[in-house]
Formats: structure tokens, C-alpha cells, sequence
């Protein structure tokens, strides 16, 4: 406000200083002192009508020049301050619209959040208004097709009773062809003309009924076959999710990471043939998409081939699809590696992640085995030193920390303890599966040791128990060691 009245007082004077230049302007003053009365020229008209015509003395001549010396500086003053107040004029303003503009830039934030409260809420009523047309038109489309199922059937049973009057007619008109042929015979054959007439009568009437219940059962057997058909269509429908799959670019939100049906499984041990089955399905979904994000979901994996598991990592890094590796039971080796040095890792919290250093063989003579000993430590090298890195110690400290949490260097933790190891990015606390879209079908797949029943030597019955995976174990009770595992 001090500004605007800064402005408002320097646009009432500017118009009143420019006025006062134009009046001090040093022809209108010699004007004026010429047309006033009582100046010097005026004086020195009225003596020279007294007195005889002379030249004009220097002094007017001087004084005039001093006047018009006095005008031109007061006119540049003028102009000085009229330069002075335009720029006063405006600072004011291009303050004022700087305020303006602030005050604006404070509202907008306001407004756009709540421009952007109702294109959400107009776009979750369009998305409601879109399921409910999509509803109402599949109804309709099922009442269309029974109501054409049954105008089907009303136009069969219409073009058999037509059929059956058109050979009506046509035994009529034997009939009657035949009697004309037996005018002549008629006394003579009249029993059998009668006895013939009933024959007929009645084959017609055997034919009539035989025609009306295979009609019956055509009929029947039509409806129940567009039931069954309509049936069988309800219950596959049934069967499937038809919503749309939710392909968010940020799929971990507040502990609950949703997976897609672009999800490739990688359990059991790395083996040739894996690294081309994780490959080729992240390359696909690639060429599908290259924003929507890809999972690979590590149920229980021991490791394997470090060739194989070293695609996989060179897979992921360059897909232009970011991947996101599940660990949900147990990862280990090349495994935690690959789930290690993803660039998005998750796990649940009793998930194990073990890394240890790689094992192998050799035979050979001595270069033979040097030679095969300076690879496995340059596989070592590439392999384990990024995930010392990550951890922020060197490749050594991360060797003799396998060994001082186990004796055999087969490091595990569980998951909650690997996040702070940066083995792990994130624990999640539930994952949903939006990619299974078909109703799961066929029962619980029954193992052959659930029905082997034996007798130990002293002749106690016993189950076996299959063999648990690594870092399994039964927790059930067993108080007559009924339940036996092979090796415990």
C-alpha cells in the first residue's frame, strides 16, 4: 500500500510539473513580457513616442538575453525532475505487479490442487460410469441372444408343423385319387374300401402323434442344449478376471508390492537353459513395454552357474524396463547375487539371503589348476567386489565377515537383518498377485512319500517325510516320532 500511494502522488504531480515547464518556456516569457503591461519593452515603446525614434539600448538587449538564459535552465530543472519522477513512476509500478504477481503465485498452488482433486474425482465417476454401461450392455447382449435362441426355436416348430399339413394334404390327396379309382368297384369293395379308409385313419393319426413327439423332443433337446451352452459360457466367464491389470511405474507402495502378470519365475538351481528363460521373457516384455515394470520372484533358488547368473544381471542392467527381483523364501550364491545387484530388491522379513564365496573344482597339472584358480578369482572379482561395494567394505573384509558369522563361510541372515546389509533394498509385508487371471484348476497334487507307510526293525509303523529344501525345517508335533525324515 505505501507503494501504490507513492504512485498515486507521483502521477497527480507529474501532470502539474509538465504544465509548469510549458509556461516557463523562454518564447512565452518574452510573449508575456511583451504583451504585459509595466515590463521593460513596453516602458521603452512609450518614451520613444515621447521622444524621437533611437536604437534600442544594450541593457534590454542584455537583460532579455539573461531572461531567456534564466527560462532554458529552469526549463532543463524541470526536465530533470520530470525524468526523475517518470523512473520513480516506474519502480512503483513494476514493484506493484511484483507483489501482484506474488500474491497470484501464492494462490495458484491452491488452486491447482484443487483442480486436480476434481479431474481425479471426474475420472474415478468416468471410470465408475464406463463399468456400469460396460455391465448393462453385457446384459443386454445375453438377453439378445435368448430371445434369438427362442424366436430360433418358434421358427423350427413353425416350418414343422408346416411340413406336417403339407403331407396332410398330400395323403389327401391320394386319398381322394383313390376313391375316384374305386367309383366303378365301390359296391363291390366296399368292406375293404372301409377297412382301408380305417387303416389309413389311423396310420395318419400313428404318424401325427409320432411327428408331434419327435417335434417335442427336437424341441427339448435344442432348449437344453442353448442351456447348457449359455451355462457353460456363464461359468467360464465365471472363471476369469476381467478387470484391468494395473501397470503402475512405482509398484512397492507402504510395505505392499503388486506384481503383474509380467513376472518371470526363477527358482531351483541357475542351470544351462536358465539365463535364456529369464532372458528371452525380459526381452519380451520389453518389446511389450518399455516403461511398465518386470518382476523376477525367487521362491527358493540355491544358486548355480555363475555364466548363467551373470546374463541374467547383464539382462536386467540394460532392460529399458526397470526389474524388480522378489525374494520370498530362501535366495542363495548366484541367487543373492542376482537379487543383491538389482537395482530394486525386495524380500519378506523371514526370507534367507546367504552369500558365501564360490566353489569349484580342478585337475590338471599345476599350471592347469593355477590357471583355473586365476579364474574363479577373476570371477570372484566381478562378482563379489560390487557387492562388497555396495556394502561400503572391501572384497577381503567381506570375505573374513563370511567366516566369523559362520565357520564354513556360508553367510546367511534373514531378511530384516540383510536390508541393513544392503544384500536387500526393502522388506515387504505383502505381495499381490494381479497376474494369475484364470481360475486355478486340478487339486492338491499328492507326493508319493505321503503314502508310504513302513515299519521300522522294531516293527513300529512309520511315515516318511519328504526332504526339506536348504535352510528348511518341520515344525509340527510328532510326540511318537511317527513322522520320520530320511538321514535325521
Amino acid at each position: 500500500m505505501p507503494h501504490f500511494r507513492k504512485l498515486v502522488i507521483a502521477s497527480l504531480t507529474l501532470p502539474a510539473l509538465i504544465a509548469c515547464a510549458s509556461m516557463a518556456r523562454p518564447d512565452d516569457a518574452a510573449k508575456k513580457q511583451t504583451d504585459t503591461p509595466g515590463t521593460g519593452a513596453p516602458a521603452a515603446q512609450t518614451t520613444a513616442a515621447a521622444a524621437p525614434a533611437t536604437p534600442a539600448p544594450d541593457s534590454t538587449e542584455a537583460e532579455i538575453k539573461r531572461l531567456r538564459q534564466q527560462a532554458e535552465l529552469r526549463e532543463q530543472e524541470l526536465n530533470a525532475q520530470l525524468a526523475s519522477l517518470r523512473a520513480e513512476k516506474t519502480r512503483l509500478e513494476t514493484e506493484l505487479a511484483l507483489t501482484t504477481a506474488k500474491q497470484n503465485s501464492q494462490a495458484e498452488p491452491d488452486k491447482t490442487k484443487l483442480d486436480s482433486m476434481q479431474r481425479a474425482a471426474a475420472l474415478r465417476d468416468a471410470t465408475l460410469r464406463s463399468e456400469l454401461a460396460s455391465n448393462a450392455a453385457e446384459l443386454e447382449r445375453m438377453k439378445q441372444a435368448q430371445a434369438l435362441a427362442q424366436a430360433k426355436v418358434e421358427s423350427e416348430l413353425a416350418a414343422n408343423k408346416a411340413e406336417m399339413d403339407r403331407i396332410r394334404s398330400a395323403q389327401d390327396l391320394l386319398d381322394i385319387k383313390h376313391r375316384a379309382k374305386l367309383a366303378d368297384t365301390r359296391r363291390e369293395q366296399e368292406t375293404i374300401a372301409a377297412d382301408n379308409m380305417l387303416a389309413a385313419e389311423k396310420r395318419k393319426a400313428e404318424q401325427s402323434k409320432m411327428a408331434d413327439e419327435q417335434m417335442r423332443a427336437e424341441i427339448q433337446a435344442r432348449t437344453s442344449a442353448a442351456l447348457l451352452q449359455e451355462r457353460d459360457g456363464t461359468d467360464k466367464l465365471r472363471d476369469l478376471v476381467t478387470s484391468p491389470i494395473t501397470y503402475t511405474a512405482t509398484p512397492f507402495q507402504n510395505g505392499v508390492l503388486t506384481v503383474s502378470d509380467r513376472k518371470i519365475a526363477l527358482d531351483g538351481p541357475i542351470v544351462t537353459g536358465t539365463a535364456d528363460y529369464v532372458c528371452d521373457r525380459i526381452d519380451y516384455f520389453n518389446n511389450q513395454d518399455r516403461k511398465a515394470p518386470i518382476f523376477i520372484v525367487i521362491n527358493n533358488s540355491p544358486g548355480g552357474s555363475v555364466m548363467q547368473g551373470y546374463r541374467i544381471l547383464k539382462a536386467i542392467e540394460t532392460s529399458g524396463a526397470p526389474v524388480h527381483v522378489v525374494v520370498t523364501s530362501f535366495a542363495a550364491s548366484m541367487a543373492a547375487t542376482i537379487a543383491t545387484l538389482a537395482p530394486h530388491s525386495y524380500a519378506y522379513p523371514n526370507a534367507i539371503i546367504l552369500h558365501h564365496q564360490m566353489s569349484g573344482g580342478a585337475s590338471g597339472n599345476m599350471t592347469d589348476i593355477e590357471q583355473e584358480v586365476k579364474t574363479m578369482k577373476e570371477w570372484e572379482r566381478r562378482l563379489a567386489e560390487p557387492i562388497a561395494r555396495k556394502m561400503g567394505i572391501s572384497l577381503d573384509e567381506f570375505k573374513a565377515r563370511m567366516y566369523s558369522a559362520k565357520k564354513n563361510g556360508d553367510w546367511d541372515e534373514f531378511a530384516d537383518k540383510a536390508v541393513q546389509l544392503k544384500w536387500v533394498d526393502h522388506l515387504v509385508n505383502e505381495i499381490r498377485e494381479e497376474g494369475i487371471r484364470r481360475k486355478p484348476g486340478g487339486g492338491r497334487p499328492e507326493q508319493m512319500w505321503f503314502v508310504m507307510m513302513d515299519r521300522d526293525e522294531q516293527g513300529k509303523p512309520f511315515m516318511r517325510l519328504p526332504p526339506l529344501e536348504p535352510y528348511d525345517c518341520y515344525f509340527m508335533v510328532n510326540p511318537r516320532g511317527f513322522y520320520r525324515v530320511d538321514g535325521r
